[in-house]
């Protein structure tokens, strides 16, 4: 049973994802959006952890944050109400998320992203947001997102032109650091 922990945690946020769409009050999708960030980062950890790190479980994890993410922008998109400016920024950076994937389909026959470093920068900041606009309906975090976004999206996309093989957990374009 313990083997399959991670990827329960991980399949845990499809509900919470369908609770996120149908949350009526701020509290409630606060609520299901936390519930959300802590499977996300304990389903990783459990799988280290417990020695059951699988390519299904980083598949899943993959469309896991995908769901979420597309949950979170059905429902925020307008609150946060971004000006066109931002709209074609965030845009650019699906579109290089989305080419980065593909690329590493066409060249790997796997379609999913990286773990780098940059995407856990990005991830946090991107965890915050709906926090920091829901409660204070303030953009100013807004801004950090989108600029480690983009950062994190061009290294993404570097990574996997330059690669010799799909390597989910490569840390960083760097240099690539051994993980245990």
């Amino acid at each position: 049973m313990r083997k399959y922990l991670p990827n329960l945690l991980t399949a845990a946020r499809f509900p919470l994802d369908l609770g996120l769409l149908a949350a009526e009050d701020a509290v409630w999708f606060l609520t299901l959006y936390l519930l959300c960030c802590l499977t996300d980062a304990l389903d990783g950890l459990a799988a280290r952890r417990l020695h059951a790190c699988s390519a299904l479980g980083a598949r899943l994890d993959s469309a896991a944050d995908l769901a979420v993410m597309a949950a979170l922008v059905w429902r925020l998109w307008p609150l946060a109400a971004p000006g066109l400016q931002l709209t074609v920024w965030i845009y650019a950076v699906a579109a290089l998320r989305f080419a980065s994937a593909l690329i590493a389909w066409l060249r790997f026959g796997q379609f999913g992203f990286l773990h780098t470093l940059g995407n856990k920068t990005t991830g946090v900041l991107l965890a915050l947001y709906p926090f920091a606009l829901v409660l204070t309906k303030s953009h100013w975090l807004l801004a950090a997102v989108l600029i480690a976004a983009t950062l994190s999206a061009l290294e993404e996309l570097v990574i996997q032109c330059k690669a010799e093989q799909w390597d989910p957990d490569r840390r960083s374009a760097i240099r690539k650091i051994d993980h245990d």
